[in-house]
């Protein structure tokens, strides 16, 4: 009586019960239980032409599928069910990669003039990322910037910062007042750009956005 209340609602596992659940576990893993393939959701009618590629985001490369119609819109991105390694798979992120190309809410707008001083986040902005949203400090408004201005500010900003660096020199410059963030959008490519261009710039400080 002591030992069964000793026992009371512990788990036990007998050699026999051990040896059926190894059993049943290695018919399972002989049968295959594959991932269940999300087809496209394109109509087919509208679809001139399908892509095979890679997803840009992290090293692991899984394949994905890209549906075109005859003006080259994209109209859905999804699993290749044939790759090799995701077999039709894809994490969040590469399920969302459609969103690169047709999120109504990416950026376009035009130079930045002196009347325009505010943004509008929640509509429709046309869907094409021809400009960035910035804002100065002092807490301003969020107002939109072309490209072209802000990659000239950018650059115009951080050279002022840094100071000049003549080659060989030993003399100290700024570069240590600037850190870099990392972004959990950036794909392979942008991030290898953006970590040589942070190499150059001469500083070695740079973390994660997700750490932050």
């Amino acid at each position: 009586m002591a030992k069964d209340k000793e026992h009371e609602g512990k788990f036990e596992l007998s050699r026999r019960d051990f040896l059926k659940a190894g059993a049943a576990a290695a018919v399972v893993g002989a049968t295959g239980a594959d991932m269940v393939v999300t087809a496209s959701r394109a109509v087919a009618a509208d679809v001139a032409a399908t892509y095979t590629t890679t997803c840009p985001y992290c090293s692991a490369q899984c394949g994905q599928k890209v549906d075109v119609d005859a003006s080259g819109n994209v109209l859905d991105i999804y699993g290749d069910p044939i790759n090799p390694t995701s077999r039709g798979g894809l994490c969040s992120k590469g399920a969302g990669s459609f969103q690169l190309v047709n999120n109504a809410r990416r950026l376009g707008v035009p130079e930045h003039t002196a009347a325009v001083d505010t943004f509008d986040f929640t509509g429709d902005t046309g869907g094409n990322a021809s400009g960035v949203a910035w804002k100065r400090t002092g807490n301003e408004a969020w107002a939109p910037m072309g490209l072209d201005t802000a990659f000239t500010e950018i650059a115009t900003s951080l050279t002022a910062i840094r100071g000049t660096v003549t080659p060989g020199s030993t003399a100290a410059s700024n570069a240590r007042t600037v850190m870099f963030f990392g972004s959990s959008h950036m794909n392979l490519e942008p991030n290898y750009i953006y970590r040589k261009l942070i190499a150059e710039f001469g500083t070695s400080q740079v973390e994660h956005q997700a750490r932050i």
